[in-house]
């Protein structure tokens, strides 16, 4: 959980398990379905119907057009492993005498996570996918302890869900208690990036707050492996810049992941800043998700965010 860990402190801590980005060429830029996999955090095939080529024996009929290019399969579950974290536990006094947390929507368990398992499954199904709005929905988070020990709140909880990667942030407007509200993103990484052209990614940073809402817009250049990008203005906060900063790939919770690791945020004249992380998400880098924080420079006060974006097409 997100107030356990400071996501940027974590990567920073594996990056001693950091591996080289492949070179390998990607010719398809287009969403494609992923290989199947036995992995939960690879998305699977989406069956055995798959399109055959035309048999000139038997020619298309007129009014009989071919069979429409199959979605992808989205991934319906994923599974965040902390163990090799020396610094992730459940030692904070807020959480003392818990032994188990769960977020749930509608009944349907979306988070859990048990005390020294280091380990959050998620089980994706439980919220609406939808790659092109936040979901605002309704949850109940809870932990439980031994000695009938609980903790529950109804909170909002506010979600965008794409085909391989999404965030999710919850809270209540009270926050009477610390275990009141938390963030996460959560994605499949990609294997291998493109090596040449340039994507512009566009989506939403938020958190639970509609007020903190604003667009997003991330552009990666493959071939020289660095990305930048803003997050537009939006009720009296300036825009801020996402600066450039290489794309590499490292270890995280969801597996080697190329992105980009503690880049730096400000806004035009200095007086904002703050920092970001970057995830890159899918078999031919469909989306990115991440986390970013700001406030007065100098100021200890931040806005805690995730973030959401999808690409277009990859250009030469």
């Amino acid at each position: 959980m997100q107030k356990k860990l400071v996501l940027s402190v974590l990567i920073a801590s594996l990056l001693t398990a950091c591996g080289g980005s492949s070179d390998n060429s990607n010719s398809n830029p287009q969403i494609t379905p992923p290989p199947p996999s036995d992995n939960n955090n690879t998305p699977q095939q989406p069956g055995d119907n798959q399109q055959q080529p035309n048999n000139p024996q038997n020619p298309q009929q007129p009014g009989n057009p071919q069979n429409p290019p199959q979605q992808p399969e989205p991934v319906k579950s994923l599974t965040a492993d902390y163990s090799t974290d020396t610094d992730y536990d459940w030692d904070d006094d807020v959480y003392k005498g818990y032994d188990t947390f769960t977020l749930t929507v509608g009944g349907k368990t979306l988070v859990k996570e048990v005390r020294g398992e280091k380990k959050q499954t998620f089980d994706l199904t439980a919220v609406p996918l939808n790659t092109q709005n936040i979901q605002t929905l309704t949850a109940e988070n809870k932990y439980t302890g031994s000695n009938n020990a609980e903790y529950k709140s109804d909170v909002t909880l506010r979600s965008y869900r794409g085909f391989y990667a999404g965030a999710l942030a919850y809270g209540k407007d009270s926050r009477a208690n610390p275990l009141d509200d938390d963030y996460t993103p959560f994605y499949s990484p990609t294997v291998t990036l493109p090596n040449s052209g340039t994507a512009i990614y566009a989506g939403k940073v938020f958190n639970d707050r509609e007020a903190n809402d604003a667009d997003l817009t991330y552009t990666i250049h493959f071939g020289q492996k660095k990305g930048s990008g803003t997050v537009a203005a939006a009720n009296g906060r300036p825009e801020l810049t996402l600066q450039e900063k290489a794309i590499t790939q490292f270890a995280s919770p969801f597996g080697k992941t190329h992105g980009v690791d503690d880049g730096d945020v400000r806004n035009a004249d200095g007086k904002i800043t703050g920092s970001y992380n970057l995830y890159i998400a899918g078999p031919n880098a469909e989306e990115i998700v991440g986390d970013l924080n700001y406030g007065p420079s100098g100021n200890k006060h931040e806005t805690e965010q995730v973030f959401y974006g999808k690409r277009g097409d990859i250009t030469p």
